[in-house]
Order: C-alpha cells, then sequence, then structure tokens
C-alpha cells in the first residue's frame, strides 16, 4: 500500500511534459472538473436537504457511508487504474465531506440541548436524534469511519505531515461539535482556531519539501474548511452578524498568509492572494467598528481606534511577507490608521478620543523607529500631535485670558520659549540636519 501511494504521488511527472492541444487530452481533466464540483455541491447540499427517505439518524448514515465510498474508490481506482489523479482528486473530496458530517454530528448534539427548543430555523435544516446518548454514540461511531478516511487522505496528499495534519483537521472538526451559537462566542472560538491552526500549520510545513508542492498547499488548505463550516452556518441559521463578519475576514487573511508562504514572491498567485489579503484587512476594521458600535461593550471613543488598529495591524504584516511592495502597505497601514483616529477625534471630542490618538501614535512611531521604517515613523509622530493638538485646543478653549493669572502664565512661557532658543538655538540645526540624513537611510 505505501509503494501505491507514492506511485500515485508521482505518477504524472511524465504528462506534465505534455502541452495538450486536442479535446482528447484536455477531456480527463475536464471531466475531472466537472465530476469534483457535483460531488461538492451533492454533499453539502445534503446538509439541507439530504436522502428523503428514513429517519434523521438513516440520513446520516448514508453521508458517512458516501464519505466512506469516496475513499474506497479511490483506493480501487489507485490500485486497479494505476492512474494518480484521480485517486488523489477522490481521496480529497473524501477529506472535504468530513466538516460535512462533522456539522449534521454537531447538529445531533445540539438538537438536545435545552437552547435548540428555542430556536426556530428552517425544518429541512433541522436534524435530531431520540436522546443525548444517541447522539454522543453515533459520533463515536462515526469517528472511527471519519478517522482513518481522513489520514488516507493526508497520507496521499502529503505523506511526511501526515500524521500532524489528520491531527489538526480533527481538532478543527471537533469545534464542529460543541453546542454554541452565541455570535461572538462562536467568533472568538473561530479566531482562536484560525489562529491556532496557522501557527501549528507553519510548524508541520516548515523544511518540508511536500509542502510546496500543489498536494502540499492543498492540504493545508483542507485544515480552514471546518472553520469555514462553522462560520456559514452561524451565518446563515443563526445570525448574520457583523462580528462574524470581522471574524469570516480574519480567518480568510489568516489562511491566506498559509498559502503565499508557499509560493514564490514572484509567482503571480502570490499578488492575488496579496490583493485579497488587503481587502480581508480593511473588511475587518470596518465590520468590527460596525459590530462594536451596535453591541456597545466597549466606550465610543475607543472603537474606531481599535478597529482602525487591527487592520493597520495586518497591514504591516503583510507587508513583512510582500518584499515588492513594503512601502505601499505601510502608506496604507497608516493612511487607514489616521483616518479612524481622526475620525474619532472628530466625533468623540473628549479626553479618551485624543489618549488614543497619543498612545497609539506613539507605539506606532516607536515601531517605525525600532525598525527603521520612515512611513511608519512619520505617521506615528503625525497621530501623536493630532491628539496632543486636541488637548491643546481644549485647553485654549478653557483658557480665560482676562484673568491676571493667565495672562501671567503666557509671560512666563514666552520669556522661558526665548531663552530656550538663544542658549539652544545653535544646536539645533545640526542635530536636525544630522537626524534629516538618518531618516534618509531608512526604509520607506
Amino acid at each position: 500500500m505505501s509503494t501505491e501511494i507514492n506511485d500515485w504521488q508521482a505518477d504524472d511527472n511524465n504528462s506534465s511534459r505534455l502541452s495538450p492541444t486536442d479535446l482528447m487530452q484536455k477531456l480527463p481533466n475536464l471531466l475531472r472538473l466537472l465530476g469534483a464540483a457535483a460531488v461538492i455541491i451533492a454533499m453539502y447540499s445534503f446538509l439541507a436537504k439530504g436522502w428523503q427517505t428514513g429517519n434523521d439518524t438513516f440520513r446520516y448514515l448514508m453521508m458517512l457511508g458516501h464519505s466512506g465510498v469516496l475513499a474506497a474508490i479511490g483506493l480501487a481506482s489507485g490500485h486497479w487504474l494505476k492512474e494518480g489523479k484521480g485517486a488523489r482528486l477522490l481521496l480529497s473530496l473524501a477529506l472535504v465531506s468530513v466538516p460535512a458530517n462533522f456539522a449534521i454530528l454537531g447538529a445531533f448534539i445540539f438538537s438536545q440541548s435545552t437552547i435548540a427548543q428555542s430556536m426556530n430555523y428552517p425544518s429541512y435544516m433541522a436534524w435530531s436524534v431520540g436522546s443525548m446518548q444517541t447522539a454522543l454514540m453515533t459520533s463515536a461511531g462515526a469517528l472511527l469511519v471519519l478517522t482513518p478516511i481522513i489520514y488516507l487522505g493526508f497520507l496521499v496528499l502529503a505523506r511526511s505531515m501526515a500524521t500532524k495534519l489528520t491531527l489538526l483537521f480533527l481538532m478543527s472538526n471537533a469545534a464542529l461539535l460543541i453546542p454554541l451559537r452565541e455570535p461572538y462566542m462562536i467568533g472568538l472560538m473561530v479566531l482562536a482556531l484560525g489562529v491556532l491552526t496557522l501557527i501549528l500549520s507553519r510548524r508541520v510545513a516548515k523544511g518540508k519539501s511536500s509542502a510546496k508542492t500543489q498536494e502540499g498547499i492543498t492540504a493545508l488548505a483542507l485544515q480552514y474548511l471546518p472553520l469555514a463550516v462553522l462560520l456559514g452556518r452561524s451565518l446563515w441559521l443563526y445570525s448574520a452578524d457583523l462580528f462574524l463578519f470581522a471574524v469570516l475576514a480574519a480567518t480568510l487573511f489568516l489562511a491566506l498568509r498559509q498559502f503565499s508562504f508557499q509560493l514564490s514572491q514572484q509567482s503571480k498567485l502570490n499578488g492575488v492572494l496579496n490583493m485579497l489579503s488587503t481587502l480581508s484587512a480593511l473588511a475587518v476594521g470596518f465590520c468590527l467598528s460596525a459590530a462594536l458600535f451596535d453591541s456597545h461593550l466597549l466606550p465610543d471613543a475607543i472603537v474606531f481606534p481599535l478597529s482602525s488598529l487591527a487592520s493597520a495591524a495586518m497591514l504591516i504584516e503583510l507587508a513583512t511577507r510582500s518584499t515588492g511592495n513594503t512601502a505601499f502597505y505601510h502608506r496604507l497601514a497608516i493612511t487607514a490608521l489616521g483616518l479612524g483616529l481622526l475620525a474619532n477625534l472628530i466625533m468623540f471630542n473628549n479626553l479618551l478620543a485624543a489618549l488614543s490618538s497619543i498612545v497609539i501614535g506613539m507605539a506606532i512611531s516607536l515601531y517605525g523607529y525600532k525598525h527603521q521604517q520612515r512611513s511608519l515613523f512619520s505617521g506615528g509622530v503625525i497621530m501623536l500631535l493630532l491628539g496632543l493638538a486636541q488637548q491643546v485646543y481644549q485647553a485654549l478653549h478653557m483658557f480665560d485670558l482676562g484673568s491676571w493669572a493667565s495672562l501671567a502664565l503666557l509671560g512666563i512661557t514666552s520669556i522661558v520659549i526665548a531663552s530656550t532658543l538663544e542658549s539652544e538655538g545653535g544646536k539645533c540645526k545640526p542635530r536636525l540636519i544630522a537626524l534629516k540624513n538618518k531618516f534618509s537611510d531608512w526604509d520607506n
């Protein structure tokens, strides 16, 4: 079996050198594409309509059997037909079916919870069993079937990473079993799983040449499918919550980040991924700010700073892996963050808005100084000055020039400034020139 699987992974080296021109050479690939699309549509439409005969348990067993049949046909295709493409595709489709299985099992468990009684969703989406014991026993039995399917699928796609990817895939799918439907909790869970999946996937793929092959990239991409199903289920059935849309954009950003590390920086596909990552980062800021305003969980004066900072942080991270457009992403990050802070100061002209601008500006300028990034440092200084200017304006607005104390304070300040300019003025110009020369050596 081991030798056959290795053959499936490498049997198309000669055919890949051909340049298909006629219909007969292109027909197999076209048929595979159409077949895969039909199977995926059939699997996930089963979640809504499914097999119409029998109770829900019988209907689910049909789904489980479908996953097993895909894996079995994939094995048979590779063994008897000695053709690797079809075998890999069928086993990949078996992996794609796993989150659908776990989603139904999660519905069985949820149907026995007290929350399910108060939920109102279409009857054709309702999956239920007679008791919690039945739900748990069905889940345990399904796990015994699905685990070998998962391992076999990853063994064919990325042999050197199969065991670790199987465990990671099971962990992500297990989240579909948790009887939780509250949008904010779902969003936080998906976000945590997305970050954990990215970190663990990076560790698994580190130093593995198979991670940069088409099959390896597919195996890593499949790790995010359970999270997409989890978010899709919540958005479709329970709540089209803006916070969930923000989490969806953030999860997409994490997944695209994972893919980009497997591609060459000069690849055109990598450029497309970076563009999608940019849109995802900006979408996070927009959706998060709207969600936080609606929820009233935080003071309004820090909603724009937090959401803008989230988008800016993602864009700065994007700059670290986009060697050719670093300056562009830094400027875009500073622009997004600066506009957010400026809008915040205009809308909420108070101390908290000013402090947000001062603190974030100071942090960004220090980051820019440490990494010698001119645009980040300059943008941070401008944000810092915006916050200070707002406080100076407030102070002048309340300043009473008619009192003798105010006039005295103004006079003393003027005298001290004049003395400072006379004593230190000669040193300022050389220092400014040295500082300017230093900044000219920094990156944009």
